[in-house]
């Protein structure tokens, strides 16, 4: 067994509260300070409902971001701003396009090479759906992240069970604006992203933005063919915003990105998953580079691999205002292209080799009617919504010559095409009443009509090809009801009870297709959000209780004949999960200030017995690898506790900002998978241990330029985020924590 320092929540505490004392210790002795002045924290805006407003006034748990603060953290990755959100946490199958996210415990026990994404949260960019492609769309030129926990049917439609993702990007505007960003970081990784915004005339705007970055990566492969996991990023999007006149806007963008990687991160970890003990029944093989945490940065594998994606999307907005109500169209269309080819063995020799591709698009046509009248005090908002989204996945493997069975190199031993469609509409609405001028009520709900089409050709060893197809129709009404109570000017009291789901689907086993049914989730949560101390503490906390039923479970079954077996996927029966979150900004003075957030969680399975179809193992008594009891366990990725802390201090250099920067990010540890880690005793690496880690940004700024010097991971602690199951022979894959360090130039031209 593999040593692992799992450090506690309360040791990591400490160890923040000295080193941010060390800190500014430091700092406060060695430059001056600024004048104590009248401050206040700035408002926070949000459309978490589709409306902008305070985030102090949504009776809703929202983490959100400004563009300031997508600077300031320097955000490049979805999992940059779920490590800072309370009671959400992230996993990966070792790529920047395979993050799989959970929040409050709900997360998603499928595949992630499944012909459609299937998740627990909903992903929106400018009031567009683009989770059916992407779950990680790029980080630039934008305008406010906002993170929402708890089910938001509503609003973000199906699959929004524990919550969503909103990402505004900015809008073109009518004066010239250009910059350039510069970032050189050690792996010798070099980021380029530059925007220019065009005002055409008073009625047309236009503003481009491109990113190109590469990397060497931290990971080398030993093997003559070399490489690693090297990467190159491109993005490019261009935005054209008419407005003929005052009450119509025409708004169109259009977006292309593609990623590719040499390798799936991770390094080898020497413990075996359920398929790969029956490849390799001896026992993982340390392959001249060792096993985690002796390997952090090393793999050695003979065929070349290639990962990546590609995708486009293009929508379309027009907003137009007559007798004090908004009529919105959104227009959206996305498709992705997700590449993973090469070895799959990931060692030295030649033993399997598999080629996948999947292909997905999504289409939606929205429309909202809602009324503008700010002194009203019944506010509303009704829509409709037309979507479809199809998936098409062609997979094969193949031996190569120094597979363990003896079987010729270059046979097909499995191969796969599949095709998945849904095809849905919703009508949707909510109604917010002000009672009295300290009492409102809010009233909402979803109503959606989807079909599910899915047909899949599996082949076999002997060429033989066996069809499977089945059509599901579902319909489902997702209510929302929730108040909100003024205590006074700074203090709002809320309780919200709402209900979210996530599409049923098909299951495939040998010759057999079944449906599976839809999820449920009932969520019930009180909060409160303040504004304290003049504006200069900001507080919002909530507890919550969540009701989970027919979760959508994946587990492995052995194949009839002893073969090695595969997956199949059914309905528990229930779950919950129970916790509280906090989050606090303060400007203890006026060139200092702080943020810190906690989550507590207790998620887990209430009754998930899951018993196998009788032709399945009916050629083999009762065990775990056919009936699964996974009553009180754990759900996965729900750390108990995920906490967060930085503090910015600011400071005169000759007439410019200086500032310096710390961050603290913690995650509990969690369960990685439901089958492996009940069949492998929770052990390392299927419990991922705690870990903590600082970041440190100093540099100088003003408005024309700023120059920042940066250190992730600045402890340079040991710790790996994620492990996935792969067929390595090697065990299972880890992706190993490193530090880095750099330098980021940006520079604004404009009037």
């Amino acid at each position: 067994m593999q040593k692992v320092i799992i450090t506690s929540a309360k040791a990591s505490f400490s160890s923040l509260v000295i080193l941010v004392t060390i800190f500014f210790s430091v700092i406060g002795a060695i430059v001056p300070v600024h004048a104590q002045d009248e401050i206040a924290l700035e408002e926070v805006v949000v459309s978490a409902q589709r409306r902008e407003q305070n985030l102090q006034d949504v009776p809703i748990s929202i983490s959100a971001f400004s563009a300031e603060s997508v600077e300031a953290y320097m955000f490049e990755d979805v999992t940059d701003y779920i490590i800072r959100t309370p009671n959400a946490s992230w996993a990966s199958t070792g790529a920047k396009s395979r993050r799989e996210i959970s929040i409050r415990g709900t997360t998603n026990f499928l595949n992630v090479n499944s012909t459609m994404r299937s998740t627990t949260f909903a992903f929106y960019v400018d009031d567009f759906s683009i989770m059916g492609s992407s779950g990680n769309p790029p980080m630039m030129d934008i305008e406010r992240i906002e993170i929402l926990r708890g089910p938001q049917a509503t609003y973000f439609g199906r699959n929004a069970l524990g919550g969503g993702i909103s990402i505004t990007t900015k809008k073109p505007h009518d004066e010239f604006e250009a910059g350039i960003s510069l970032d050189f970081s050690r792996f010798s990784t070099k980021d380029i992203e530059a925007t220019l915004n065009l005002p055409g005339n008073e009625m047309v705007a236009v503003r481009t933005s491109i990113k190109y970055s590469d990397t060497d990566g931290n990971i080398k492969n030993i093997h003559p063919i070399g490489g690693g996991n090297d990467s190159t990023y491109k993005y490019a999007k261009t935005r054209i915003l008419f407005t003929p006149n005052d009450s119509l806007s025409i708004d169109i963008t259009g977006s292309v990105a593609s990623e590719r990687a040499g390798m799936r991160e991770g390094v080898p970890s020497g413990e075996l998953s359920f398929f790969a003990s029956r490849l390799y029944p001896g026992g993982a093989v340390e392959d001249g580079v060792g096993f985690w945490p002796q390997n952090t940065d090393k793999v050695n594998f003979d065929y070349p691999q290639n990962v990546g994606t590609r995708w486009r999307m293009l929508t379309g907005r027009v907003d137009y205002e007559f007798n004090d109500m908004l009529l919105t169209s959104i227009t959206g269309y996305i498709e992705s292209d997700f590449y993973l080819n090469g070895d799959v063995d990931g060692g030295s020799t030649n033993e399997w080799n598999e080629f996948r591709n999947i292909e997905r698009d999504s289409f939606s046509q929205e429309f909202r009617l809602q009324n503008t009248e700010d002194s009203a005090r019944l506010n509303w908002n009704v829509g409709v919504l037309y979507a479809e989204d199809n998936g098409h996945f062609v997979s094969s493997t193949f031996t190569g010559p120094d597979n363990a069975f003896g079987l010729p190199g270059g046979l097909l031993i499995g191969g796969g095409d599949d095709e998945d469609q849904i095809e849905g509409w919703a009508i949707f609405g909510q109604f917010d009443y002000d009672l009295t001028a300290d009492l409102s009520i809010s009233l909402g709900g979803r109503y959606s009509e989807e079909t599910r089409t899915v047909a899949e050709n599996f082949t076999d060893t002997s060429g033989a090809v066996t069809s499977i197809g089945v059509e599901e129709d579902f319909t489902v009404f997702t209510p929302r009801i929730a108040a909100n109570y003024s205590v006074n000017d700074d203090v709002n009291l809320y309780a919200t009870i709402s209900k979210g789901f996530k599409s049923g689907g098909l299951t495939r086993f040998l010759d057999v297709g079944v449906p599976y049914e839809p999820e449920e989730m009932w969520n019930y949560e009180v909060g409160v959000k303040a504004d304290l101390m003049d504006n200069r503490l900001r507080l919002s906390a909530a507890a919550f209780y969540m009701d989970w039923s027919d979760m959508q479970v994946e587990f492995l079954v052995p194949a009839v004949g002893e073969g090695l077996g595969g997956s199949v996927v059914s309905n528990a029966d229930s779950a919950s999960s129970r916790g509280f979150e906090l989050t606090v900004t303060a400007l203890p003075i006026s060139n200092l200030e702080i943020n810190f957030s906690a989550g507590y969680l207790d998620a887990e399975l209430d009754k998930a017995t899951i018993f196998i179809r009788d032709n399945v193992c009916d050629h083999r008594p009762p065990s775990t690898e056919c009936n699964h009891n996974f009553n009180g366990r754990t759900t996965p990725l729900s750390p108990e506790w995920t906490l967060a802390a930085d503090a910015e201090y600011r400071f005169d250099v000759g007439g410019n900002d200086g500032f310096a920067r710390l961050e603290w990010s913690y995650r509990d540890e969690v369960d990685r998978t439901l089958v492996e880690g009940l069949l492998h005793d929770d052990t390392v690496p299927w419990k991922v241990p705690s870990y903590d880690f600082f970041n440190l940004r100093v540099g100088i700024r003003n408005e024309k330029w700023a120059l920042t010097a940066y250190v992730e991971n600045l402890l340079d602690e040991d710790y790996y985020a994620n492990a996935y199951v792969k067929a390595w022979h090697g065990g299972v894959a880890v992706e190993p924590s490193f530090q880095t360090y750099g330098v980021r130039l940006k520079y604004n031209f404009g009037e």
